[in-house]
């Protein structure tokens, strides 16, 4: 197998330039003048031979020029000739190595004491180690912020320090990204031998199609069998008969080897202390749900995080959480009713708890100092429309906080328009007919336990007629919506104290209302959770690692798992649980057959570096010839300037004609 290739392919244009002295010596031709001489016999003779004599020799400068022409550009185009016939010099030339280094955070798996990232060193300074000083190598690693940094053309080899520093990330490019920038890099290099290598622990993933050049994969896991625990999904359950603070935390365990796991120990951290611990079994393949109680020891917000003791891999043991707990809330009512109905009053009756303190309030009571007072508002029926009861409004939205909203047939104009902007709805007519509720929002935090429940008592008889919505529907039913979310505001478009709302006496109503408004207050049973990647806004944040950064932008992409606090425009702090996606916990091993140009290297992948040592470029070659053909252009014209004043001239003896 062997071809050319050219470096610079885009020069290949400019060899149309080969026939530029061709054009020239045809637009230039011109027939001479006629001279007659007195003895036309001898004359005649000459000038046919040295008529034929001129045209060879113009035809041959011709052809130099060309070929000149020619070689200069094919020499900045750099061809480059391989063949399998060549046989390998004892020195390889000089070569341009650029290597892609996953590093995803499967590459901190341990086997053996080691970690795969480890042995991804070992390889990076072996290939280091056989570089020359006319080499050149390019590190790209899955890290954009290193990449920036570090991914540049380095002589020689690799630093030693750079090659200590490396790390894995949470958030990989994909190897798509990676090629892109090491072809890049090789281009710049302006070498002729070029080589592209691929080390990773043989984690499947998107690869590139047809790279160029051929991409050799140095798998440095090959014949591991991995035996990875992993950590996700902890949450505390709500407290739905008496609010107290044991506490339960729900979580997910997987074992990912293959096979059976026992007297696997489990802890919590809460803040900075261990404050529980269990023993659990894991069945090969499988993933487990588990709980353990932990005890509160203050109200504000609580953090931390459930950890699966693993060595192997350590990226994926822990599951952080966080969630606000106050044992005896605060709930102002806002109603210009004398009384509240009976099922909404036992509701918040449960929801605060004996500790707790509901205090309903008149409308024109309302002010912006009973945000501070109040964890949780709730808005029944038709309170009457002010200036006041917007701006709380707008300022609970402003903080990131919400309200429950219930409704009755007495809502005035400007209430609706209220409620209208704020859900994204349009109020058409009261309805008395009764509706069955028919659809459950099976993803939303407030539905999320109902659905796929049977719900006994299911008909909705009093609500409004809603037409659109910006917000998330809960609660639907022949054509009906019967309750929707947007941010932290709940809407319960029904009456709470309607007699033939079955719905109402259905124990799923409780279950209902109790995380509607744990969901419109700052007790969000499930806290606050993000993933990597996510952007949050706040006017500042303190990151995991303790480092304070204020937001001039007034938001911030998590870049960190771990435990966030989130300085509020309003001076309010929150704490919010950021984990790490679990794609690389679950190995699969790629298959590499059917890629094109991608090649899977052995154990004995050291003896491939530098293959194309068997390439020439001919660039040299090309010049050197260039210049010779310059040479015979200049002895040939030299030669054609002296020949007639060595043999002389005949003076013409006739006139012209």
């Amino acid at each position: 197998m062997g071809g050319l290739s050219f470096l610079n392919s885009g020069l290949l244009l400019f060899t149309a330039a080969t026939v530029l002295p061709l054009l020239i010596w045809l637009l230039a031709k011109r027939k001479p003048k006629r001279v007659v001489f007195s003895s036309l016999r001898f004359i005649k003779a000459g000038q046919e031979q040295e008529k034929k004599r001129t045209r060879l020799k113009n035809i041959l400068l011709l052809i130099i020029r060309m070929l000149i022409i020619l070689l200069v550009t094919l020499a900045a185009t750099r061809p480059l000739l391989t063949s399998a016939r060549l046989k390998p010099s004892q020195k390889h030339p000089p070569t341009a190595i650029a290597i892609l280094l996953d590093t995803s955070y499967s590459l901190d798996y341990v086997e053996g004491s080691r970690s795969n990232l480890d042995r991804a060193k070992d390889a990076l300074n072996r290939i280091s180690g056989l570089c020359g000083e006319e080499d050149r190598l390019i590190l790209v690693s899955s890290d954009d912020k290193w990449n920036r940094l570090h991914a540049q053309i380095y002589a020689g080899g690799l630093p030693e320090e750079l090659i200590g520093q490396i790390a894995t990330t949470y958030t990989p490019l994909p190897l798509q990204a990676m090629l892109d920038l090491a072809v890049a890099k090789l281009g710049e290099t302006q070498l002729a031998n070029r080589e592209l290598y691929l080390i990773t622990d043989g984690q499947k993933q998107e690869y590139p199609q047809a790279p160029e050049p051929t991409l050799n994969v140095i798998n440095i896991a090959a014949g591991q069998n991995l035996a990875n625990l992993s950590c996700s999904n902890a949450r505390v359950l709500p407290q739905l008969v008496e609010r107290s603070r044991r506490q339960s935390l729900e979580f997910q365990l997987t074992n990912h080897g293959s096979q059976d796991r026992d007297e696997v120990l489990v802890k919590v951290v809460l803040g900075a202390a261990k404050v529980a611990e269990k023993f659990v079994s894991l069945p090969a393949r499988q993933t487990v749900n588990q709980s353990i109680v932990i005890d509160l020891q203050q109200d504000g917000w609580q953090s931390g995080y459930v950890e699966v003791v693993d060595d192997r891999l350590e990226r994926d043991n822990r599951s952080y959480f966080s969630f606000p707990f106050q044992l005896a809330p605060r709930v102002a009512v806002v109603s210009g009713s004398r009384g509240l109905p009976l099922y909404l009053r036992s509701l918040l009756d449960v929801y605060a708890g004996s500790g707790g303190r509901i205090d309903q309030l008149d409308p024109g009571q309302l002010n912006l100092s009973l945000l501070d007072a109040y964890q949780t508002f709730v808005f029944a029926g038709a309170a009457p429309y002010s200036p006041k009861l917007r701006d709380i409004v707008a300022k609970l939205s402003e903080n990131g906080r919400g309200a429950l909203f219930c409704l009755d047939p007495n809502l005035s104009a400007e209430y609706r328009s209220l409620l209208g902007g704020l859900f994204g709805v349009s109020f058409g007519a009261w309805q008395s007919e009764p509706k069955t509720i028919g659809y459950v929002n099976p993803h939303h935090f407030i539905t999320s336990l109902l659905s796929g429940k049977n719900i006994r008592y299911n008909s909705l008889a009093e609500y409004w007629k809603l037409s659109g919505t910006g917000g998330a529907t809960l609660l639907s039913g022949g054509g009906e919506i019967f309750a929707l979310a947007k941010d932290n505001f709940v809407l319960w478009n029904f009456d709470p104290g309607d007699q033939r709302s079955t719905f109402l006496l259905d124990a799923s109503f409780a279950v209902f209302a109790y995380r509607s408004l744990e969901h419109a207050g700052t007790l969000v049973a499930a806290g606050e959770n993000q993933l990597l990647g996510d952007t949050v806004n706040a006017s500042g944040i303190v990151l995991p690692d303790g480092q304070s950064l204020e937001l001039a932008t007034r938001s911030h992409k998590l870049e960190q798992p771990g435990i966030h606090i989130l300085r509020l425009p309003d001076g309010s702090q929150k704490t919010i649980a950021v984990n790490a996606p679990l794609q690389e916990s679950e190995f699969e091993a790629m298959d590499y057959q059917n890629l094109k140009k991608t090649r899977l290297l052995g154990p004995n992948w050291i003896n491939t570096l530098f293959h194309t040592r068997l390439g020439h470029d001919l660039w040299k070659i090309l010049l050197a010839t260039a210049l010779a053909l310059v040479i015979l252009e200049l002895i040939l014209v030299k030669t054609e300037e002296l020949r007639p004043a060595r043999a002389g001239s005949i003076p013409p003896t006739g006139r012209e004609t």
